[in-house]
């Protein structure tokens, strides 16, 4: 039964070790560390989105709703300095065609910092590539394997290749069914793998980079939105002197710098993992090393989407930087409200057909008792009519007694 449990767990990690691997390069694509298949050719994603002329045409139509808008905003200004007499008017003018020209270059600088910045993303990726050879799944593996069998390292470990019965070997059945014992003819010595560990290490870390794939998604939109809406944010130059326009400057600086914290998070975790793998604690049997192991994984997983936050922090822009955690929690309390509705309207359902039921059955009843009852009252009525007919006769009878004895 154990050796049944120990395959079964180990199944379940290497699933999880595909997955992860799967989302770093999800991760790689979206951030635009890596290139992106686009009508054949090997592009940036980011790059593409901006520039895709759909996109760029809509841009230019805006650009132009824009203009009218800095005139609007240039005569609402005049005609409230007009009654305030704060500003002055030729400051405004000035202004209004710092607006338009303006507009051209930002627009410029908005498509240099995107280069530049995705090329400066790619360079700080390679910088931390020490041994492009070791994947993070054959790291994370490396740290739960607590022996190799002789001719055998984390060099010989592919995900992508290897099974279960290639990392555990075969086993000894009991009359050639029950298993009883490891042949340790396998990759590893299984009884000193931790199983335990490696799958909270492999839920933690798998929940971890989903969260900064959806925030790397969560960008690209980001950055798209902040492009387009650009000539807007400078059309109010006249008008406010800029506050909206740095209010825009600001959230569009923190979304093309926010790739370089989560790359640099992810990065920083794959950097120190195959050496906090070494660290033990003397005196402390495996079951703790293990814990320690587990404490030490699951809180450089917790940093790849802190990255972000830290990163955000920096830029003033942290308050929207709950995307990962507020979506699974939005999530979480959406099934949970969905699951209590569908609950609620099944059991109102059942309520309702009960109530009916019961309902009908109390009609079936009550039409019974009715015709009982209608036979009852014709009897009564007809026994009430001999009875009020005697009772007329007695007291004719006593008039005429009492008009007899009068006279």
């Amino acid at each position: 039964m154990i050796i049944f449990l120990q395959e079964l767990s180990m199944q379940l990690f290497l699933w999880m070790l595909q997955l992860v691997d799967g989302v770093i390069d999800l991760f790689s694509a979206i951030s635009g560390v890596s290139t992106v298949n686009y009508g054949g050719n090997e592009v940036n994603i980011v790059e593409t989105a901006v520039n895709d002329p759909t996109v760029t045409s809509v841009f230019w139509c805006i650009l132009v709703l824009s203009v009218g808008l800095v005139c609007i905003f240039t005569i609402v200004a005049i005609v409230q300095n007009m009654i305030t007499s704060k500003r002055n008017t030729s400051a405004i003018v000035g202004k209004f065609f710092l607006a338009l020209l303006g507009t051209i270059a930002v627009l410029l600088v908005v498509v240099l910092g995107i280069l530049i910045a995705n090329e400066l993303l790619q360079l700080v990726a390679d910088i931390f590539k020490l041994n492009t050879s070791t994947k993070l799944s054959t790291a994370i593996f490396n740290a739960c394997v607590g022996e190799w069998n002789d001719g055998f390292s984390a060099a010989d470990f592919d995900i992508d290749s290897v099974s279960v019965s290639d990392i555990l070997g075969d086993y000894k059945t009991t009359l050639g069914i029950w298993p009883k014992s490891w042949k340790n003819n396998g990759m590893i010595n299984p009884s000193s793998f931790y199983y335990f560990p490696s799958l909270i290490a492999g839920v933690a870390l798998t929940i971890a980079m989903i969260i900064a794939v959806v925030n790397m998604a969560k960008r690209l939109f980001e950055i798209v939105y902040c492009y387009l809406v650009m000539p807007v944010a400078m059309s109010t130059l006249p008008l406010d002197d800029g506050a909206r326009f740095k209010n825009w400057r600001e959230m569009f600086v923190s979304k093309i710098i926010l790739a370089f914290g989560t790359v640099l998070s992810v990065n920083v975790f794959t950097l120190l993992l195959p050496i906090i793998t070494n660290m033990k604690i003397s005196g402390m049997g495996s079951f703790g090393n293990a814990l320690f192991l587990i404490a030490l994984i699951i809180g450089g997983a917790m940093v790849i989407p802190a990255g972000q936050t830290m990163f955000a922090r920096l830029f003033g822009q942290a308050d929207d930087m709950h995307a990962g955690g507020g979506f699974l929690r939005s999530a979480y309390y959406g099934g949970r409200i969905v699951g209590g509705a569908t609950v609620g309207l099944a059991f109102k359902g059942v309520k309702g057909a009960v109530h009916l039921g019961s309902k009908a059955v109390h009609r079936k009843k009550n039409g019974g008792d009715s015709s009982d009852g209608d036979d009852n009252t014709y009897t009564d009525e007809s026994g009430g009519s001999a009875g009020s007919t005697e009772s007329t006769e007695t007291t004719e009878s006593t008039e005429s007694t009492d008009t007899g004895g009068t006279e």
